[in-house]
């Protein structure tokens, strides 16, 4: 860090804030508010408290690791500090999956929201289908025919390939510009959640606390349910990770973006849902705008309509943010070709936007199907949560950076895979089982599930009892996360509950993706010295 030039511009606490809170505040107001309305009703305003205070066991991780590394990288500089190198190249992948990938999937979204506002001449101006199609069960002979009634996603998306091309344009002119760009456009988009929040109190037309049994319809399996879907609107909070070399103070600012940005995020989701609560019929599925529009609100709903569209690309343009910052950091450590860590004289990661957004992202949201994409990225981002509470018990324990304490390290390798499988099982095979059929759980799964949770509380137990955590003389006054290894402990164990809940089908492609990309990171090193022998011979010993 000392030899590379010092950003012009820097980010405040505002600035990180406007980040956190435009990343993670979009589509868990704008969707899933109205999603989980048949599952829990107005009940699921609890169901965000509890996902939030789900989220806020991995985000205290977040909060002193950023404080103890205060440079960029994320999950990847964490796990490479406090687990090794090769947890380091998968938690480059979990964050590569939430941000540029999923920031592609975003840009295919809101094209397809605005195609469904526009209409048709729109779809056919910028949609061009491909491959084999499905189309609605009682399609027409004529709807048949039509490549534009089909129900699939692969097709050819311009506009979402100029969507991510321009937000990377955007970045390549310089963090002053963006960073304008982003205040400007998360201030609007809280001013809109306000709106809606407002037109929905003021037009109530039921009673939600009329009873318990219609303020929760779906009775505590209902707001378990909820929880666990609402949980991925808190997903992008970890972001402003990612830019903490670019931040001011950031040992002392990235804390307080962090809890920040989650308050923020469970207090306008909260408020959201319930105002949703009173305008949308009950056990229906719906959105602001739809529940305005049946109210005959239809000028409230063409602009709760209209600003979404404008201020989607805000999700996009965040999501590439922080993606040539971890390539630089992977690019310092010689895993990937320096070309992704060269800097402007602003200090931007130009050659690394380049190719990761103008190239690589805007050809996956040009071409690239999402409809199976959306629970691999949360398998990504959850794993990259566990990554990073194991890391923080590691290093508290004085193995950050080398190994002091060799059987900490062991225990904890035990622990984090002792509380991912109790998590699993519980769930997958005892709760979820329970809660949803009439049929007993397996006899297998009953003493395994709690032979694994008995054994992730012990190991909890004995580290935090029989092992001397290390105190840093050289830290300064940093945020200290409470309860470690209670907490992060705790937090790798919700996190697979919650990738318990998505189908094994996702988690196959998911595994298929981390093994094309650890082979990547196996083979970079013999290209890498293939290609150093050819520039000897030829006389160019340059850094490849």
């Amino acid at each position: 860090m000392e030899d590379e030039p010092v950003a012009e511009t820097k980010l405040g606490l505002i600035d990180l804030l406007c980040i956190g809170v435009g990343s993670t505040v979009g589509s868990g107001v704008f969707v899933l508010t109205g999603q989980v309305l048949p599952i829990a009703g107005p009940s699921a305003s609890l169901s965000w408290v509890f996902a939030g205070i789900a989220c806020l066991l991995s985000g205290f991780a977040y909060m002193e690791l950023s404080a103890r590394l205060p440079t960029r990288g994320s999950c990847y500089t964490f796990s490479y500090h406090g687990l090794g190198e090769l947890w380091a190249v998968i938690g480059a992948f979990c964050i590569t999956l939430e941000y540029g990938i999923s920031g592609a999937g975003v840009a295919r979204n809101w094209s397809q929201k605005m195609g469904s506002f526009l209409g048709d001449e729109y779809k056919h101006t910028v949609f061009f289908y491909f491959g084999k199609g499905t189309w609605p069960a009682d399609a027409t002979a004529a709807q048949l025919a039509d490549n534009y009634a089909r129900t699939d996603d692969n097709y050819l998306d311009l506009s979402a390939a100029f969507l991510t091309a321009g937000c990377t344009l955007l970045l390549m002119g310089g963090l002053s510009l963006s960073k304008a760009v982003v205040n400007f456009m998360t201030f609007l988009k809280v001013l809109l959640v306000i709106f809606m929040v407002i037109c929905g109190f003021t037009g109530a037309s039921q009673n939600i606390f009329e009873s318990g049994e219609v303020f929760a319809p779906g009775g505590i399996n209902g707001v378990i349910n909820a929880t666990t879907l609402l949980f991925f609107g808190f997903i992008g909070f970890d972001e402003v990770c990612c830019l903490s070399s670019k931040a001011k103070n950031a040992s002392r600012t990235m804390p307080l973006a962090l809890i920040g940005t989650l308050a923020i995020a469970a207090m306008v989701s909260f408020t959201a849902q319930l105002a949703i609560s009173l305008i949308s019929q009950p056990g229906q599925a719906s959105d602001f705008g739809v529940a305005f529009e049946q109210m005959g609100w239809t000028v409230i709903s063409w602009i709760v309509r209209l600003g979404e569209l404008i201020l989607l690309p805000l999700v996009v343009l965040l999501s590439i943010l922080p993606q040539p910052e971890v390539s630089a950091a992977m690019s310092t450590d010689r895993l990937i070709p320096s070309i992704f860590r060269r800097q402007a004289s602003d200090g931007t990661f130009v050659w690394g936007l380049a190719l990761t957004g103008l190239i690589a992202l805007t050809a996956l949201a040009l071409a690239c199907p999402f409809s199976i994409l959306w629970d691999v990225i949360s398998l990504g981002v959850l794993l990259s949560f566990n990554l990073s509470n194991a890391s923080l018990i590691n290093i508290r324990y004085g193995n950050g950076g080398a190994v002091c304490q060799p059987r900490v390290a062991k225990l904890v390798r035990v622990l984090f895979v002792s509380a991912i499988v109790a998590g699993y099982i519980n769930w997958k095979e005892i709760l979820h089982v329970t809660l949803t059929s009439s049929t007993q759980p397996e006899l297998w799964a009953l003493i395994l599930g709690p032979a694994f949770s008995a054994l992730t509380v012990f190991l909890t137990v004995y580290i935090a009892c029989y092992c001397k955590q290390v105190q840093d003389k050289d830290q300064g006054d940093i945020f200290k996360a409470p309860l470690v290894p209670y907490i992060p402990a705790l937090g790798i164990y919700v996190n697979a509950t919650l990738m318990a809940g998505i189908s094994w089908t996702n988690h196959l492609v998911f595994a298929a993706l981390l093994a094309a990309w650890l082979l990547l990171y196996l083979l970079y090193p013999c290209m890498a010295r293939a290609r150093k022998e050819a520039k000897e011979v030829c006389g160019d010993d340059g850094d490849l």
